[in-house]
């Protein structure tokens, strides 16, 4: 009898997979992972920085220029930034157009750059070279910018004869930050809205101070862009910077209290108190090299500063002082500290002051979401965490603990109010018994009774006072 082959399946039992044997526990959630932004742009390609000249390009200062052909590069700042209304007609093959306004130190002109895919994600303030083979004279016919006359049409996709490259190496700082026609007598924001921005070519130099999330907006016509509100300031008034469509962008890298603006010519709208808008003949100057924004920008920080919600502990400022000071056991009156204070505005010291806590809003806060906060790109920011996401930079930004948990402290001569001191992590662990981590994870009847435990105690504040800070600097809490 012939032996019967054996299969090689027989060897090998079937098995279920041990992910299919066990049930599903939950509906799995729709999409691929990918948020709407993600997916706008997805099909939007980035610029290739591999273009070669084809032929010999002459490098030109803008007010050298000369309507015509001629194999032409130009190096400067972008001033102004503007898209191609739908109605308007756009060369074969171009999905849209920008204009934009270039200046160097010399003059500026305006490049009309079309796309089809090619995102190039341009702001104001950027160092870009512009290779072209003809210029066109602006004077005749509708022209977007009259400031600007020569006009120069660039399609890269298109017309390998012109390119555009943003230029960002260590060496270009100060490549072209000097203003066109710059005058020192500049005219202050409060002039500007009280009757100033019908004078010509008014200029204004302002600070950053916020700057708000990207918001899309439907206008009255239907269409709908993305507006960011710029907050600005300078030593007579603040305004609203609006900042809409491809110039929406611009304020990513600006930082509060650091980056100065010149605007020429800003429209002021008469419907809102102080909010300046962007025409076609502005002109905005990111960081100008002029004696007058160093200036502004030491006022701004000190202004600033003062106002933040939840300053930073001044630790190197204090230590480098204390250093060179010994520690002097003085007990002063909240009176006494205001004498001093004010008689001398210019000295620094440091003492004692006995308080008794008579408010406290921890249980308020947690309910308000509120006990931790922080800013970031001018925004207040405010939770029940220690970290949480800025909605303008995306970054994550360390929470520490809101200073309006103590409210009002009181001695035999005043009394200081909500949110007026400057506390160290180490006081604020001193003075609650607990970390900020500790702070946040305690269920709101632990921290009731805390507060109640808290309210009527006579405690002692070691104080530093500086004008830099301008608010009661507070190192250690005794009891």
């Amino acid at each position: 009898m012939m032996k019967q082959n054996t299969s090689i399946q027989s060897f090998f039992p079937p098995q279920t997979s041990p992910t299919k044997a066990l049930p599903r526990t939950s509906s799995p959630t729709p999409g691929d992972g990918f948020n709407s932004d993600e997916l706008d742009t997805s099909l939007i390609l980035a610029p290739r920085d591999d273009w070669i000249p084809p032929a010999v390009y002459d490098e030109y200062e803008i007010d050298s220029l000369v309507a015509g052909p001629g194999r032409i590069k130009i190096i400067g700042r972008i001033v102004n930034m503007f898209g191609i209304s739908p109605k308007a007609k756009l060369p074969t093959g171009a999905k849209g157009a920008i204009h934009l306004v270039i200046k160097d130190n010399t003059d500026a002109v305006t490049i009309r750059l079309s796309y089809t895919l090619i995102s190039y994600g341009l702001q104001l303030g950027q160092l870009v070279a512009v290779w072209a083979a003809y210029i066109t004279n602006g004077d005749r016919g509708i022209f977007p910018c009259a400031v600007a006359p020569l006009y120069i049409r660039i399609f890269p996709e298109k017309d390998k004869s012109c390119h555009i490259r943003w230029l960002d190496g260590p060496g270009t700082a100060r490549v072209c930050r000097k203003p066109l026609k710059y005058d020192s007598t500049l005219m202050s924001l409060k002039d500007f809205a009280q009757g100033g921005f019908e004078v010509p070519d008014a200029k204004i130099l302002v600070i950053v101070k916020s700057i708000s999330t990207r918001k899309k907006v439907t206008r009255k016509d239907g269409t709908t862009a993305e507006l960011v509100k710029v907050g600005v300031m300078d030593d007579t008034s603040e305004a609203i910077l609006s900042l809409w469509g491809v110039t929406s962008t611009s304020p990513m890298g600006w930082q509060p209290s650091q980056t100065a603006l010149l605007i020429t010519s800003p429209s002021l709208n008469v419907s809102h108190q102080n909010w300046l808008a962007l025409t076609s003949n502005t002109f905005v100057d990111v960081d100008p090299i002029i004696p007058e924004a160093e200036r502004l920008r030491a006022f701004a920080g000190q202004m600033i500063r003062r106002q933040h919600i939840n300053p930073m502990f001044p630790d190197e400022e204090y230590k480098s002082w204390s250093m060179t000071k010994p520690d002097e056991h003085i007990l002063y009156s909240l009176a006494d500290v205001d004498d001093y204070a004010r008689e001398t505005p210019e000295e620094e010291f440091e003492g004692y002051l006995s308080m008794i806590i008579m408010e406290l809003n921890i249980s308020t806060l947690r309910q308000q979401n509120m006990l931790m906060c922080n800013e970031c790109c001018g925004i207040p920011l405010y939770a029940n965490m220690t970290v949480v996401k800025c909605k303008q930079c995306d970054e994550q930004v360390p929470l520490r603990i809101n200073p309006r948990v103590i409210g009002r402290l009181v001695d035999e001569s005043g009394c200081i109010t909500s949110g007026k001191l400057v506390l160290s992590d180490h006081a604020w662990t001193q003075l609650l018994g607990r970390s900020s981590e500790e702070l946040v994870q305690n269920s709101a009847s632990t921290l009731k009774s805390v507060e109640h435990r808290m309210l009527h105690v006579r405690i002692t504040l070691r104080f530093w006072w500086s004008a830099r800070v301008g608010k009661l600097v507070i190192a250690e809490v005794l009891e």
